[in-house]
């Protein structure tokens, strides 16, 4: 699949998910063998407006690449003069979102509510496009609602435009996250465009992401899928590659990465703000062990990294003893 002059056999993509794809969580997964990360996605009114969140969010590191800056809104004044500013970070592409679901971004013509107003949509599109000399692709989904699926629509016009790349999540933005993504959508779209497709929604395991792949998606993108398994991105190119699935890290191997992932999110953010954030992480770090449950309650409640690692070392080493007894 070629985006630009970035070219990768069947990428396995960081999706941008909001307050998760920070830096330190980028650099984990890239570690951990995505091809290509995505920023969360930035307001671009609050990039016109110098917020400072914002600029934080479209900060980029060298070991990132490739990586692309996804920005979302529908000014159009704004959006051209976003690009330009996102263009200046030195990303490898600009990405568009045009499907969150969120009420308070779809419901004012952002996100997904672009696909109620094709013609709007396609005014956003160009206004990236003039912004910047960068390749420019979409994220989307579905349609509004099942009675209202634009996606084929959409791919012939993006096709035209001269869209880089499309990454549809596989579910209306009615859906949300609830029921299943309908995957089987990744052929009809290939059939009516020959853009380059990356295909999103409930690929959590290698044979989600290599049925995609058969389903005729040119790439796939993961995002819940790895915030319980930052590991999930060398597990699927090595079952797409031979037919064999990897075994899960071990305890103390997954100890050793949520351990360096605190770390680096309390040196990006300061502890204040680094230890809250990354709470999200310790389900995904810590999963299946033996009362689990009772020590990720007492993890969140602790606000300082060096208790917080000491408990969980503490932990490790009362779970080998027992192992080993």
């Amino acid at each position: 699949m070629q985006i630009g002059s970035l070219q990768i056999n069947f990428p396995i993509c960081l999706a941008p998910m909001e307050d998760v794809s920070d830096m330190p969580f980028r650099l984990i997964c890239k570690e951990q063998g995505a091809d290509i990360v995505y920023t969360e996605f930035t307001n671009c009114e609050a990039l016109v407006r110098n917020v400072s969140n914002a600029y934080k969010k479209i900060q980029l590191h060298e070991k990132e690449q490739p990586i692309a800056i996804q920005l979302y809104g529908s000014g159009e004044e704004s959006l051209e003069r976003a690009a330009q500013i996102v263009t200046e970070q030195g990303p490898d592409f600009i990405d568009i979102n045009c499907g969150c679901w969120v009420k308070k971004i779809a419901n004012r013509g952002d996100g997904a509510g672009l696909l109620r107003d094709l013609n709007k949509f396609r005014a956003v599109v160009e206004s990236v496009q003039r912004g910047t000399f960068l390749p420019v692709t979409v994220k989307t989904r579905l349609g509004w609602d099942d009675n209202d699926i634009v996606i084929l629509e959409v791919a012939r016009m993006l096709e035209d435009l001269g869209i880089s790349a499309l990454t549809v999540h596989c579910r209306t933005r009615k859906q949300g996250y609830s029921g299943d993504a309908n995957w089987s959508w990744l052929s009809r779209i290939k059939e009516v465009s020959n853009i380059p497709l990356i295909a999103n929604g409930d690929i959590v395991t290698p044979e989600h992401a290599k049925q995609c792949l058969e389903m005729g998606a040119d790439g796939v993108m993961i995002g819940r899928g790895a915030i319980n398994s930052p590991w999930i991105f060398q597990h699927v190119k090595h079952f797409i590659h031979t037919g064999e699935l990897l075994p899960e890290p071990s305890l103390r191997e997954r100890v050793e990465l949520c351990i360096r992932h605190l770390q680096d999110s309390v040196e990006y953010r300061g502890e204040r703000w680094g230890v809250p954030a990354f709470r999200r992480h310790y389900a995904g770090y810590l999963k299946g062990m033996h009362n689990i449950a009772n020590l990720r309650k007492e993890l969140m409640q602790l606000n300082e990294v060096a208790p917080i690692i000491e408990r969980i070392n503490e932990y490790l080493n009362e779970y080998e003893s027992a192992v080993t007894i």
